[in-house]
């Protein structure tokens, strides 16, 4: 069985950050990261070719323990409109929240508050208490850089699924390293960094929501990580609510532009018979000397 690797990495100051979007790091993104981690530690090229024996999911916040991730759309905005809450502001939910969503009960209006900062519901008892990020922007010679910056006692969370126990340790290592090294763009300027990472463990990925390991995908899929389906996959397209989205980007350390490639977004749920598996694609520009690759694995639960 795979064992899901649950971290957490504790913020300090800026990021470089998606100001807006169902993820805060986008698995191709962190993908990008671990390679360079991997790479420190001399395992590329075993990472390379392990291919999907550990899939990452994005990135999502946490603030005093507690974290959140983009509401399933097959549910949300829910149908009972909460209008107290502004569901069209709502990025992120708690996981409580979350289950409380999928229940019979539903979701409870008067339980939670909307941070408008971070597009966060917090529980009714920290209503002005603020979210665990508000976005930044700050005018440097090079010129603007945005981002977001996390308050104290938060940071971000995400999931790395290993069906090869021998990443297990591998995988852990490269976490400690981003953490001291930093995530993401602007690094030169103290971004992206961490007073340290967390580890806890789940059996896989359902346990976050305690709805019981696997199940055939007959409710389906509920994706927390960008997911490019491979060529052979089966998934019911008709059925399910799911939201597209073009990736591009740049090669690091140069102005050659990446191939675009549309996926499918954080949040979305899709139908399909057996888990999302989705690909590794060779996204480099035409004539490029070496692969470059956009991770497109896809990190998914049960509903």
């Amino acid at each position: 069985m795979a064992q899901a690797i649950l971290f957490r990495f504790e913020a300090r100051g800026a990021w470089s950050a998606a100001e807006s979007g169902p993820s805060l790091v986008a698995s191709d993104t962190f993908y990008g990261a671990v390679c360079a981690a991997m790479d420190r530690f001399g395992w590329l090229e075993e990472w390379l070719a392990a291919g999907s024996a550990v899939r990452l999911s994005s990135l999502f916040p946490w603030q005093q323990g507690t974290l959140y991730a983009p509401p399933p759309a097959s549910a949300w905005p829910p149908a009972n409109g909460l209008q107290r809450l502004r569901p069209k502001l709502v990025r992120f939910l708690p996981l409580a929240a979350i289950r409380d969503l999928l229940s019979e009960g539903g979701l409870s209006e008067s339980r939670w508050v909307l941070d408008p900062g971070s597009g966060c519901l917090l529980p009714a008892d920290r209503a002005g208490a603020g979210g665990p990020f508000r976005p930044v922007r700050v005018e440097k010679a090079a010129g603007r850089k945005s981002g977001i910056q996390f308050s104290e006692g938060s940071g971000v969370w995400g999931l790395a699924v290993c069906d090869d126990e021998r990443w297990r340790g591998r995988m852990e290592a490269a976490l400690r390293w981003l953490a001291d090294s930093g995530v993401g763009g602007n690094r030169a300027l103290g971004w992206g960094g961490s007073a340290g990472v967390r580890f806890e463990s789940a059996a896989d990925a359902a346990g976050l929501l305690r709805r019981g390991a696997g199940g055939d995908g007959s409710k389906g899929w509920w994706l927390l990580s960008l997911f490019a389906p491979a060529a052979e996959e089966e998934v019911f397209w008709e059925q399910g609510a799911y939201r597209l989205a073009v990736r591009s980007g740049w090669v690091e350390g140069t102005r050659a532009k990446k191939r675009p490639q549309r996926v499918v977004a954080e949040g979305s749920v899709v139908f399909a018979p057996a888990a999302p598996a989705g690909s590794l694609q060779d996204v480099a520009p035409e004539g490029w000397e070496h692969p470059v690759y956009r991770n497109g694995y896809a990190v998914a639960v049960a509903l």
